[in-house]
Formats: C-alpha cells, structure tokens, sequence
C-alpha cells in the first residue's frame, strides 16, 4: 500500500507537540547561539505562536503519513503568506524511529508536493540545520536548491588584518539606499512580490534594524579603506535576539574597481578582531545561494555551515 497522508486531529497534535518543540530546542541550541533553557523557551513561544490553534491553525496544515495501516510520522506545512507569497513551506517532517531509512521522509514530501499541485501552489521550501547531513542529502536529490546559508565561526583566535583598515562611515546614505533597493528587488524576483510592496517592506526593514541610522545601538557600520583609499564596506552588529550569543555580520561590499584583491577577506578578519575585542565570542553571516563565490570564501575562513534554506518549483503535473 502506497503512503498517504490525512489530516492530523487535535489528540494526535498534543502527543506529537511535546517532541516538535524539544527537536525545535536542540537544534536552535547552536544554530543562534543559545542556552538550552533560552532554546526551549524560544521553541515554545514560536510554536505556540505559529500554531495557536494547533490543526486548526489557519494557514497551517498538519498531516500524518500512513504506510499499510501504520501512522510511521507526520508533516508541518505552512502554505504561501505575506511573507512568502508563492512558496509553501515545510516546518517540520518527521518519521518515527522504527520507520526510519525506509525511504518514507522522501515519500511524505512527494505526497505534500502532489497536494501543493492541486492547489495551485508554485514552489515549496525548507529550512535544515547545518549539522543534518542526511536530510540535506534527501532534499537536494528530491530537486531542492540552496536559496541561503546562515554560516558561523568562533573569534577565539582572530589574525591580523592586514594592508585595510575600518573606519567611520562617510557615504552611509547612498551604501543603505544602494542596499535596501538590492533587497527590495530580491524579494520582486525571489518572493513573487510587486514592486511597491517589495519597497515598503525594505523600509519597514530598514527602519528596524537601523531606527537611528549609523549612531544605532549596537551596529557596526565602517568605510574599508586600503591604503588610504575607500574600497568598500561593512555592517556587522553585537548579539541580540534572535541569536543573543553571536554577533553578525549583515553585510559586506567590496567596490567593483577593487575585488579580488583579497580585501574581502581581510574586511572580514578586520569585522572579526573589532567583535573579539567588544567581547563577542562567534560570528555568524547569511550568504546567498547563488553566491557561490562567497560560499568558497568563507569556506576557506573557518565558517561551519549552521542552516540552509532550500527551495523546488512544483511543475504541474
């Protein structure tokens, strides 16, 4: 008998609740940084939130996968919202011990896929926490694609910078509008948004993280300068939450006329030394998918993969 899925009933979400948000808090754990008792208290409230309604939820559909009779594990499935207009998106997928390396997580997907086809549903996406190498593994052979890369390192041993130097920013206006356009664009071609929403959403995002501009507290925004001539920038900020125990770097840009010179590099060591110095003991990043060269690069720093968003357009069929 093939593996079908039905929907999951309110008992059946209150014995499978408790496991959802210790998985949920374990994973975490490293990927921002966390304590344990910070991991679960965060998996709580974002469990709770999400799904306040458990299978009534709107917007959320709960399923159990049933394989020649057996309830053998159960799927989480957020369809399109504002947030992601076009894609649905997995929360969770799980098979129960006794069932695992029998092909069923693979099967449980493909089934979600052929219900998101009947609705009409374009693309579908999934998060997976970097040290999961098996479903990593899974999803790139069922066609999922790398969309983003959140990537981290710890800063006790940071070298010298050498031949750049960070300085105060003086063309903070034009970098931050040059950005947020750039962002606003990607959520155009990557997120299926219109272009007004696309920019409102880049001010609302813009307005959070830097409400104060360059003096914001808690932001790093620095001009890199080679050899007494500008040839980039970068914007780093100290912990907080989501991740309160890892500082980031949100954005780094060497000037066309001046890559490959391994400024890159060093802009990123220099981000590092000031962080180590404010006491920060790890550094994370987010790299784009397509950004193969920037993946390399950080690579060859040190930086541990912690997720990986992943993406599959659903051709009808």
């Amino acid at each position: 008998m093939p593996l079908t899925l039905v929907e999951m009933g309110p008992d059946d979400f209150v014995r499978r609740r408790a496991q959802l948000v210790a998985s949920y808090a374990e994973a975490i754990t490293t990927a921002r940084a966390l304590t344990r008792a910070e991991a679960e208290a965060e998996a709580e409230r974002d469990v709770a939130g999400r799904l306040p309604r458990g299978p009534a939820t709107r917007g959320q559909l709960l399923r159990k996968a049933l394989a020649d009779g057996a309830e053998v594990g159960w799927i989480w499935l957020s369809l399109p919202g504002p947030a992601l207009p076009d894609t649905a998106w997995i929360s969770d997928v799980e098979v129960d011990p006794p069932f695992r390396s029998r092909g069923y997580a693979g099967a449980i997907i493909t089934a979600v896929e052929a219900e998101l086809v009947a609705r009409r549903v374009p693309a579908i996406g999934l998060n997976v926490f970097g040290d999961n190498t098996t479903a990593r593994r899974l999803y790139e052979r069922l066609g999922f694609e790398v969309t983003a890369e959140q990537r981290s390192r710890p800063l006790a041993e940071v070298p010298a910078a050498e031949g750049i130097d960070l300085v105060p920013m003086t063309d903070y206006e034009s970098r931050i509008e040059a950005l947020f356009a750039d962002y606003a664009q990607d959520l155009v071609q990557e997120r299926g948004l219109w272009h007004g929403e696309a920019e409102a959403r880049a001010a609302r995002k813009l307005a959070e993280l830097l409400p104060d501009g360059p003096q914001t507290d808690g932001m790093i925004l620095r001009t890199v300068v080679a050899r007494g001539v500008p040839v980039g920038w970068v914007w780093a900020g100290l912990p907080a939450p989501p991740r309160p125990g890892m500082g980031w770097l949100h954005n780094i840009e060497i000037d066309g006329p001046y890559r490959r010179r391994g400024y890159g590099r060093a802009a990123v060591t220099a981000v590092e030394s000031e962080l180590a110095r404010r006491g920060v003991r790890t550094m994370g990043l987010n790299v784009h998918g397509v950004n193969t060269g920037a993946r390399r690069l950080y690579d060859r720093l040190g930086y541990r993969l912690l997720a990986q968003q992943m993406a599959k357009h659903l051709a009808a069929r």
